[in-house]
């Protein structure tokens, strides 16, 4: 404790820094976030012919305040096991609480901060833009986040937390941005979601398997920890490989050659893992493997949703 009287301007504490709070909201992130909103405003567009800026700002903003939301959630759940965790890569945390730059109250406040500006949002969209179902799709991505991290369900730990991703980012997502562009879900496209749901079921076990040695030693039961490293690779791909036949499917009104540009080079990014034995060898001992396996299902998984939503987009002019 620092006598008043002794305090120098070096000894007096000065604000935080803005550079911990960006670092835990974890920029290179909020694409997970961005695009399956921008699919569900895409669908829209397809159906309606008709697309508002301010809307796509409105949502936009919405899916930066939940990501910082979940993601402050997120490392203040996982404060324990991010300390141990010494070999950490993709996940694993922003690392702000191991390295002392945050506390676990100040992520807990600037989750509160997140969670009161997305209240306060969509009842703006409620009142004042004629979307007040907004505010139960806030409050269905809470229940989820919180479903995710926090006791007493906590099924990030228990298991089955891929469930609630798949959920979250490739159902209710892609809902709300649809929802956000038309203030209704009449015309919604329901059996997009399949493939949207497999993608993003299949993204929380990829980007689980480097944590696979940290997470099994504070028994977090993700997929690698209660079906196997291997076991988990194969299921991811199945995963992804059912997600491009059901892109495909939902969208055969597109020209062949959209599809062939959509479904063709994630399939052979997914091939090349087979057939280099990156599926079998890349358990996390052999940790440059790994991040091989994670870099290139990713890789297909990206290019499956970036140019999905992007003919989803151009549609009317294909």
């Amino acid at each position: 404790m620092i006598d008043p009287k002794d305090a120098t301007p070096e000894s007096v504490a000065s604000p935080r820094p803005l550079r911990p709070w960006v670092q835990a909201a974890r920029p290179a992130a909020h694409p997970m976030m961005f695009i399956p909103l921008l699919i569900g405003q895409a669908l829209a567009l397809q159906a309606h012919d008709q697309f508002s800026l301010a809307f796509f700002l409105g949502t936009a903003l919405f899916g930066i305040l939940f990501q910082v939301h979940l993601l402050y959630l997120n490392d203040y759940a996982d404060a324990a096991l991010d300390q141990s965790n010494e070999q950490y890569w993709l996940s694993g945390g922003s690392r702000v609480l191991p390295e002392g730059k945050l506390q676990r109250h100040d992520l807990l406040a600037g989750t509160t901060v997140a969670l009161l500006l997305m209240l306060g949002l969509s009842l703006l969209l409620g009142i004042a833009q004629g979307r007040p179902w907004m505010f139960v799709g806030v409050l269905a991505a809470v229940a989820l986040s919180w479903a995710y991290n926090l006791r007493p369900l906590q099924l990030s730990y228990r298991g089955h937390g891929e469930i609630l991703q798949g959920l979250g980012c490739g159902v209710l997502l892609p809902l709300i941005g649809f929802y956000m562009q038309q203030a209704s879900l009449s015309d919604f496209p329901w059996a997009t979601l399949v493939p949207l749901y497999l993608i993003f079921h299949a993204g929380n076990i990829i980007t689980a398997l480097p944590d696979y040695q940290s997470d099994k030693a504070g028994r977090k039961n993700t997929v690698p920890v209660r079906r196997g490293e291997h076991r988990a690779r194969k299921a991811a791909l199945l995963l992804i490989v059912l997600a491009i036949v059901g892109v495909v499917l939902v969208s055969l009104q597109m020209p062949p050659l959209v599809l062939t540009l959509i479904a063709l080079p994630s399939s052979l990014i997914l091939f090349g893992i087979m057939a280099t034995g990156t599926l079998r060898m890349a358990d996390v001992a052999n940790f440059s493997i790994c991040k091989r396996f994670v870099n290139w299902t990713s890789a297909s998984q990206a290019w499956l949703l970036c140019t999905w939503s992007g003919a989803l987009m151009l549609s009317r002019s294909l």
